[in-house]
């Protein structure tokens, strides 16, 4: 019997209508469903969010693979950190039909890692409007139009915790609602459209990255904003219960092992085995790889300690602040093999980095 696809059917618009009824998507989904397995050839990558963080790593990383890269960004994005790679930089919305129909032509995988990030309430629609309506535009145009394989980038933020305090994995699942942010909130529901079209037989593999460090971190990312304050001598937000740092070079190769050896519908969590750092080993990191004094030096003022205190207090009971961000990466390393890089070196390309880019006013 041949393969079937989903196509622009009635029951696909009754999925558009209603992007989170699991019922709605699942109701025929063994009628749809076809063999996601075997083995991908990347030779042509789609990326999305491609001059971010992660993005810039990825690339990077593709390209040491001979891969050819589009590296599709938002009309007038900073692209600078792919200033001077062999990359095909496309600039559109991710949905116009149109032009993703021409970015993904002959692609074997997309690395979906657009997202939106903000603190701002005037962002909240957005950040539903990207981390989550538009997962289900991009699997469902790049499945229909024969891509092999599609890697969503989620975050750690959507793994729940374990009522016992130990490092989850991946089959925590979720139970930080009430005290989740607006931006974990819309990662998530993106998460579940991702994985119930992996159910439906769509190609997709979830990545969750923990909190990435390295070099070309230009915005930054709330990981880069604690490095930065430690450089400046202050003490910054930090989890409780600790946060699971991870290289973001190992990122970059574990999305690449996700989308070779990933089984769809299945979660991975990219971070590092020696990673669950407290506040204190966090700063401690931070100060060997900026040669500074080490942290029982510091000695932050009365003000800044009360402060830190608020702001675990504050994060830890508000919402938008989890009690803890750590994790158990052993699937992801011994499925997938993904590579454990020294934490202390990717510690040091941060504040490289940083540096060379002028960044570290007042430290």
């Amino acid at each position: 019997m041949a393969d079937k696809r989903i196509t622009r059917s009635s029951s696909i618009r009754l999925v558009q209508d209603s992007p989170f009824d699991r019922g709605t998507y699942l109701r025929d989904w063994r009628r749809w469903r076809k063999d996601a397995s075997g083995d991908i050839a990347l030779r042509v990558a789609v990326v999305t969010g491609a001059n971010g963080f992660l993005g810039a790593h990825l690339v990077r990383a593709l390209l040491q693979h001979g891969v050819t890269v589009r590296a599709l960004v938002r009309p007038g994005a900073n692209v600078q950190v792919l200033t001077g790679l062999d990359v095909d930089i496309r600039q559109g919305d991710l949905t116009d039909a149109v032009f993703l129909r021409s970015a993904l032509k002959d692609a074997d995988v997309l690395f979906h890692l657009a997202a939106v990030y903000s603190q701002d309430p005037r962002d909240i629609g957005l950040m539903y409007q990207v981390n989550t309506g538009l997962v289900r535009v991009l699997i469902r145009w790049a499945w229909e139009w024969g891509v092999s394989r599609i890697v969503h980038t989620s975050t750690i933020g959507t793994i729940g915790r374990r009522s016992d305090g130990r490092p989850p994995d991946e089959r925590v699942p979720f139970n930080l609602w009430a005290e989740a942010s607006h931006y974990v909130r819309s990662k998530h529901l993106g998460e579940i459209v991702a994985l119930t079209w992996a159910q439906m037989g769509a190609p997709v593999v979830v990545v969750n990255p923990t909190a990435p460090i390295g070099a070309y971190d230009w915005r930054p990312t709330p990981t880069g904003r604690r490095v930065l304050a430690v450089l400046r001598g202050e003490i910054p937000p930090y989890p409780p219960g600790g946060m699971n740092v991870v290289p973001a070079r190992d990122v970059a190769a574990g999305m690449i092992l996700a989308a070779l050896q990933g089984i769809p519908g299945m979660r991975y969590i990219l971070g590092h085995k020696e990673g669950n750092l407290t506040l204190a080993q966090f700063i401690a990191q931070v100060a060997r790889a900026a040669n500074m004094p080490p942290p029982q030096v510091l000695s932050p003022s009365l003000w800044q300690r009360w402060r830190a205190r608020w702001w675990r207090w504050r994060r830890g009971h508000a919402q938008g602040g989890p009690q803890a961000l750590t994790a158990d990466p052993r699937r992801a390393v011994e499925e997938l093999g993904m590579p454990q890089s020294d934490l202390a070196t990717a510690f040091e390309e941060a504040v490289t980095w940083y540096r060379q880019q002028e960044m570290l006013t007042g430290a």
